[in-house]
């Protein structure tokens, strides 16, 4: 049976290695290891202020400010290059 080269790559199970010398790159080794929960907290945090906004029974000057913070959230995520990811 022969197998399309395309196919075959899509099954092949992708990693990578990350190496880090702790004493210089603690932070660095935090983030990689971390940066999904960074991005949970960052999506959760978007989705609240969505539903506050969306759903909450606001005053105009809260829903004003709801509002600029998203618009602030969503510039520093523009700004980061990481816009598409949420």
């Amino acid at each position: 049976m022969k197998v399309d080269y395309q196919i075959k790559h899509k099954l092949k199970q992708m990693k990578a290695t990350l190496t880090f010398d702790l004493r210089e790159d603690q932070h660095a080794f935090d983030c990689a290891v971390n940066g999904m929960k960074y991005h949970d907290v960052i999506y959760e945090t978007q989705q609240h202020l969505r539903s506050l906004e969306k759903y909450q029974d606001l005053t105009e000057e809260q829903y004003d400010v709801v509002g600029k913070i998203r618009e602030w959230l969503a510039s520093e995520l523009l700004d980061a290059g990481i816009a598409d990811k949420f």
